[in-house]
């Protein structure tokens, strides 16, 4: 279980990164949504005691508080940073031995954890390669055995699945799915298909503040009878693009495709359509900016 009052990160004046921000976790995936600069790094990196706080407190397990213990802190803690940097010649299955020694674990008691967690995540064939070379897919799934290769109780996942393709994404959210059971995550990400694969909950941040908690269909059904999609030449679409909140945009039939979320039908030839978590969370964030 994760508890966090009232936290708040400041940079000078009235540069606050976090403001105020409030949150209680059980087990389950929370999905953590946020435009560039909303504060989600931020949050991630004081999460994972790499950064100080200047206001408010984090508990995890109802016992260890992160400003006052954060070597417990770290023992319980899972994190998966964006990228990954391997050191050259060694082999996937040395990155996580050598890990495991780091953390203290006996040989015997990790020897077959190791070997299972490579096998989860499908890299067992190439456990014998040097993990410098492996793929950029291939790399993520080795750092997330390494986030797991302790049983952490709170798994920090930032923007995991950026740069992979859809079938590697789909892999890695299939996996998260199986490991991550029992434990607290945060999957911090700009990819709403992450949150929607994956998350029983979402939080929105922006300006550093949380203005949504709840469930991925609450977030969508806020944008309920707001949604449209017009076809329209690409002049249409550009000034669409400058005074509405464009979702998306694609090329079908010589025209332009648009969904577009408004109060009112933007065009007479607009149709309503069923909002989805992306139309919601774009109303929310545009309300909020």
């Amino acid at each position: 279980m994760l508890k966090i009052e009232g936290l708040g990160k400041n940079y000078g004046g009235e540069s606050w990164a976090l403001r105020r921000f409030s949150l209680d976790l059980e087990h389950g995936v929370f999905g953590l949504l946020g435009p560039n600069g909303a504060g989600k790094s931020s949050l991630m990196e004081i999460l994972s005691a790499g950064m100080d706080f200047d206001e408010g407190s984090a508990r995890l397990d109802d016992c260890i508080d992160l400003r006052r213990n954060a070597p417990a802190w770290r023992g319980r803690l899972g994190y998966m940073p964006q990228s990954f940097d391997f050191p050259p010649h060694t082999t996937g299955r040395e990155v996580l031995a050598e890990a495991a020694a780091q953390q203290g674990i006996s040989p015997p008691a990790i020897r077959a954890r190791i070997e299972a967690l490579l096998e989860r995540v499908n890299l067992q064939w190439a456990a014998a390669r040097p993990a410098a070379e492996y793929s950029r897919g291939m790399k993520q799934r080795l750092g997330f055995a390494l986030a797991v290769l302790h049983g952490p109780s709170l798994l920090l996942l930032d923007e995991p699945t950026a740069g992979l393709d859809p079938v590697e994404r789909t892999i890695f959210r299939d996996l998260l799915a199986e490991i991550s059971r029992g434990m607290t995550v945060i999957l911090s990400t700009h990819l709403v298909g992450d949150v929607e694969r994956c998350c029983d909950r979402v939080g929105v941040l922006s300006r550093g503040a949380l203005v949504y908690t709840g469930t991925p269909w609450d977030l969508a059904g806020a944008a309920q009878g707001r949604v449209w999609e017009a076809l329209m030449d690409d002049a249409e679409a550009e000034r669409q693009i400058a005074t509405r909140r464009v979702v998306s945009v694609r090329r079908t039939e010589g025209r332009l495709l648009a969904r577009i979320v408004s109060e009112s039908a933007p065009s007479p030839e607009a149709q309503p359509v069923a909002p989805t978590l992306e139309d919601g969370y774009v109303l929310l964030i545009e309300g909020s900016a």
